[in-house]
């Protein structure tokens, strides 16, 4: 079955993650991403390792089933060969310092003369306008501004970036749905769009829960490690041999008390202080305290079967190679292998959009830099093999 976006095609001058991570995901959805690359040096994250090879692992993982086209959008013909193929397609993904696409004559003012049905999607650190529009961002300087680092971590632990690449991904994400969505309204306008996306502004998105509790409270959140601000027990416990999370959200006296009973601890029930949500968050750190000193006597899976058994919402704590081996995951098909020029194989993590009527998941692997530039410049530009030996010969591709 061909995928949801079958048929779109998408020119891809964005590098690093934001940019790749969104043109990932229309690829997995079955759109058509050709990457466009500078000659001899590609995209940064061709070299920022692991190594597999001469490959880089973070960039076969985000760059799957894309074309790879090198040009030098800067100098010489590049800016109108640029234009030509722009000219030809549905979607048009940058993440270049706003500005930058303009003084090109790559904008987005430029480029809909010709193809008045482009959706253009800008991603940037801070937006094409606003005080900070010029300032560059990169990951965590977003994750920092946008406040998710300043409730990330123990009460006593310095601000932590959480061990993703949330700025740079969630922005990812929002441009892709805003894409679609763009998509979808050039079905009843018959024009395109410009998009411009934030990376603080989603990570602002992103902290809607804080952002609520702030403004009804007035108290600043803090850091309260794994415990969630109005849920308890809601947290992870240390075990005999690891961690486990347990995740109670609701005043339901018969679960409290199954839950009780499940860690050996009946006496906790009918407590007044732990007696319902309200009252245990306020004896949080006493909850926290006798229940830590039940969870260290016994192995997790020992506690998990209990709590499972028991209708408690639970959890291990995986590292990422036991998350790797879960069996959910691999029913789910959620790593899988891509083709690797070298290797055969490579495996990466899987799209998670799963429709009944349409096919989505990586539509090949990671192109080697340039390996489709003659096919695609002759085939969409009409250009000669005498065009292209001069062109490589001046630096353009």
């Amino acid at each position: 079955m061909p995928g949801p976006l079958s048929g779109i095609t998408v020119l891809d001058v964005s590098r690093v993650l934001a940019g790749p991570f969104c043109t990932m995901l229309l690829a997995d959805l079955g759109a058509s991403v050709v990457k466009i690359e500078s000659p001899g040096r590609g995209d940064m994250a061709r070299r920022m390792g692991p190594m597999v090879g001469e490959d880089a692992a973070y960039f076969m993982s985000i760059n799957r089933g894309k074309q790879s086209v090198t040009l030098d959008i800067f100098a010489n013909e590049g800016p109108q060969l640029f234009r030509r193929l722009a000219s030809q397609v549905d979607v048009l993904v940058e993440n270049y310092v706003p500005g930058t696409m303009e003084r090109l004559g790559l904008g987005y003012d430029a480029l809909k003369i010709s193809n008045p049905k482009l959706v253009y999607a800008s991603i940037s650190g801070f937006g094409q306008n606003g005080p900070y529009a010029n300032r560059p961002a990169l990951d965590i300087i977003v994750q920092a501004m946008g406040g998710i680092m300043s409730v990330t971590g123990n009460p006593d632990s310095p601000p932590i970036r959480p061990g993703v690449s949330l700025g740079d991904s969630v922005a990812g994400m929002f441009s892709a749905l805003a894409i679609t969505s763009a998509l979808h309204q050039r079905n009843s306008t018959g024009t395109g769009q410009h998009i411009d996306t934030s990376m603080l502004d989603c990570q602002v998105t992103l902290m809607e829960n804080a952002f609520s509790r702030y403004f009804a409270t007035g108290e600043v959140p803090e850091k309260l490690g794994s415990r969630h601000p109005a849920a308890s027990p809601f947290q992870a416990f240390s075990t005999a041999d690891g961690y486990i999370v347990v995740a109670i959200l609701s005043d339901d006296t018969l679960l409290w008390e199954r839950f009780c009973h499940a860690v050996d601890a009946p006496e906790l029930a009918h407590n007044p202080r732990f007696a319902d949500n309200r009252t245990r968050i306020e004896n949080q750190h006493l909850l926290e305290q006798l229940l830590t000193e039940r969870f260290t006597l016994k192995p997790s899976a020992h506690w998990l079967e209990r709590l499972e058994q028991a209708g408690v919402p639970c959890a291990p704590v995986n590292t990422i190679a036991q998350a790797a081996d879960d069996p959910q995951v691999a029913h789910r098909d959620m790593l899988v292998d891509i083709p690797h020029h070298e290797l055969g194989a490579w495996r990466v993590a899987n799209t998670p959009f799963r429709f009944s009527d349409a096919a989505t998941g990586p539509q090949g692997g990671a192109p080697r830099l340039g390996q489709d530039t003659n096919q695609v410049l002759t085939t969409w530009l009409g250009l000669s093999e005498h065009d292209l030996t001069e062109l490589r010969a001046a630096g353009t591709i």
